[in-house]
């Protein structure tokens, strides 16, 4: 009965290993595939374009955040002095939220591709997430990390959510696919009885 138990315990241990090569590989070819957006086709034209200016734009606006808060901070210390400090926090971090929602929108309407603005928003949010796991897991102490979670909620994820909903907003209620019109034959014309 001993041997039929380790036969099934090798069995079983070798299946989990090839589930586990097997999920490895997926995840390789996953991120191969992700990276190949970003390289240019012969023509010298970027496969992904969205991918690209979203990613460049996405920059753009950590600067616009930045210098929001700036001159938000600076502008409002004194006024908000008065209000419990959650308050005032709160509302600098609103207030940062729509300069950056409005500098979206302005861009919105500017750009001639509707996606721009919220795939900007998408690559914050995903940097708010990956800093905040990462600074997470080197902080290690509870209290730290409740620490960094709290200045990260007023100076990260409440302008960024904000920018994100108003652009995602934006964006179906203006965004229509690029309708591609195929050109039939000269003989398939006149033998559609539509």
């Amino acid at each position: 009965m001993d041997k039929q138990d380790d036969f099934y315990r090798q069995v079983d241990r070798a299946e989990r290993e090839r589930r586990k090569q097997e999920r490895k590989e997926k995840w390789k070819k996953r991120e191969r595939n992700f990276w190949k957006a970003f390289l240019f086709t012969e023509d010298g034209k970027p496969k992904s374009g969205l991918l690209i200016y979203t990613f460049c734009l996405s920059f753009v606006f950590l600067g616009v955040y930045i210098g929001a808060f700036y001159f938000i901070i600076e502008a409002l210390t004194v006024p908000l002095a008065d209000l419990p400090p959650t308050l005032g926090n709160l509302i600098q971090s609103l207030l940062v939220g729509a300069v950056g929602a409005a500098v979206s929108a302005l861009l919105h309407v500017l750009l001639s591709d509707k996606r721009l603005a919220f795939g900007t928003h998408l690559w914050l949010a995903l940097y708010t997430v990956a800093a905040g796991i990462t600074l997470c897991l080197m902080l290690q102490e509870w209290e730290a990390i409740w620490s960094m979670l709290i200045f990260a909620l007023w100076f990260a994820v409440i302008p960024v959510a904000f920018g994100t909903l108003v652009t995602f907003l934006l964006y179906r209620r203006d965004y229509k696919p690029v309708q591609t019109v195929e050109e039939k034959p000269e003989w398939k014309k006149y033998t559609d009885r539509r």
